[in-house]
Formats: structure tokens, sequence, C-alpha cells
């Protein structure tokens, strides 16, 4: 019996390729997109982590811990803002103090509102609600306070600081 051998056209085997190379170039395209998606997302939750700490920093005062608490208010800070609160550590440190300001908030949300393309600047609104006593001052009630806060954020040796703090209503 004579063997018949049968060989693919040679343009098969090279379409078959070139599909095999694009399919393959692809799936490496969209692996790279989704890979890229998912790191924007993780920064974009990094920054509203950043704020919300920031929010929370800023609401613990008490009198008691006052130093610990501006440390996390000036650790979670950058730039004007940071030197702002340097600058008035003092005066507001003596506020605290004569009052025996007891400060407790509850923080309701935060949100990214922008990043720019580069991933080094966001911007975050973040709402909370605070409760203040003042200890040291007869016949004060104790105040609630509703913050809606617009923070500014720099991403800085890869963590996100806040620049600007503004409260907005």
């Amino acid at each position: 019996m004579a063997r018949i051998r049968r060989e693919a056209p040679r343009r098969l085997n090279l379409a078959l390729l070139a599909l095999v190379l694009l399919l393959g170039a692809a799936a490496g395209w969209v692996w790279t997109l989704r890979a890229s998606a998912l790191a924007r997302e993780a920064d974009e939750a990094a920054a509203v982590a950043a704020a919300s700490t920031h929010a929370v920093s800023l609401m613990s005062l008490d009198h008691r811990t006052f130093d610990t608490a501006f440390r996390g208010v000036m650790s979670t800070s950058t730039g004007e803002t940071r030197a702002r609160y340097e600058r008035d550590q003092a005066a507001t440190r003596e506020t605290v103090m004569k009052d025996k300001v007891l400060q407790t908030g509850v923080l309701r949300g935060a949100g990214l509102a922008s990043m720019n393309a580069e991933g080094t600047r966001a911007q975050v609104l973040v709402v909370a609600d605070v409760l203040v006593d003042f200890t040291g001052r007869k016949d004060d009630e104790p105040e609630e306070r509703f913050y809606r806060w617009r923070m500014d954020l720099a991403k800085e040796s890869g963590r996100w600081l806040v620049a600007n703090a503004e409260l907005v209503s």
C-alpha cells in the first residue's frame, strides 16, 4: 500500500500562526489595560482612605491626648496645610487645654471627586458630624457640628497626603 502524505497548504499554516499571534497580542493588551485599571482603582481608594484618616484626626481632639492626635493630623498633611497646622499648633493646644475640649466625630462618608491622569493629585469630598464638649467651661452644652470638606491630596513618595482641606457648605 502506498502511503499518502498530506500536508496543509502553506498559506493556511501562515494564517493560523498570524491568528495565534494576533490573539496573543490582544490578550496581552487586555491584561495590561486590566492591570492599569486595577492600579488606578487602588490609587483612588488610597486617596479616599488618606482623606478619611485626616478627617478622623481632625475630629479627634481631646485635651487628654492632644499631642498624639495632633501628630496624626500632621502626619497626614503636607505643603501649606501642614505649615498652617504647625503655625497654629500652640494656639490650638492652648485652647484645647484651657477649655478641656473633648471632640468626637463620626465619618459619614468620603468619595473621590477627581484625580489627575498621572495619579499624583486628587480631590476628595468628606462628610462628618462632630460633637464638641467643652468640659472646662461651665454652663456650656456640647455643640453638634457638621463638617463638609473638600480635600486636595498630593501623592508624595507613594503616600497620599492632604495638601488643602477646605470647608464647604
